[in-house]
């Protein structure tokens, strides 16, 4: 989409930008609360819209807010991903523990 848009079409362009962001962060935060081996699918990425020209001021609140909400759900997935790094560690370390071996560890030679 190129070009420059004005008043609603321009608007309803950075709206639907958003909802669509609000959505992502949406599901991430959800996933955060909640973790579930559910197929949550993949999140598309995203561009800023081609719109030739700035946001619309009365959508500033709700974008810094958006802005926001993804800052913390990243923290969250942060958190998330090194208490995940640390269960598998510990998993590791037990699994070597407590592993049958499959090779002897003494031999006799005396036989």
């Amino acid at each position: 989409m190129t070009g420059q848009y004005d008043g609603p079409r321009r608007h309803l362009i950075w709206e639907t930008a958003l909802d669509r962001l609000e959505l992502d962060v949406l599901r991430v935060e959800r996933m955060v609360a909640h973790p579930a081996p559910a197929d949550l699918g993949e999140l598309e990425p995203w561009d800023e819209p081609m719109v030739g020209g700035p946001m619309p001021t009365e959508l500033l609140d709700r974008a810094l807010e958006l802005r926001a909400r993804q800052q913390r759900a990243q923290l969250k997935l942060v958190e998330a991903l090194q208490t995940l790094s640390r269960q598998s560690a510990f998993t590791e370390r037990v699994d070597r523990a407590t592993a049958r071996r499959s090779r002897p560890v003494y031999v006799d030679v005396t036989a």
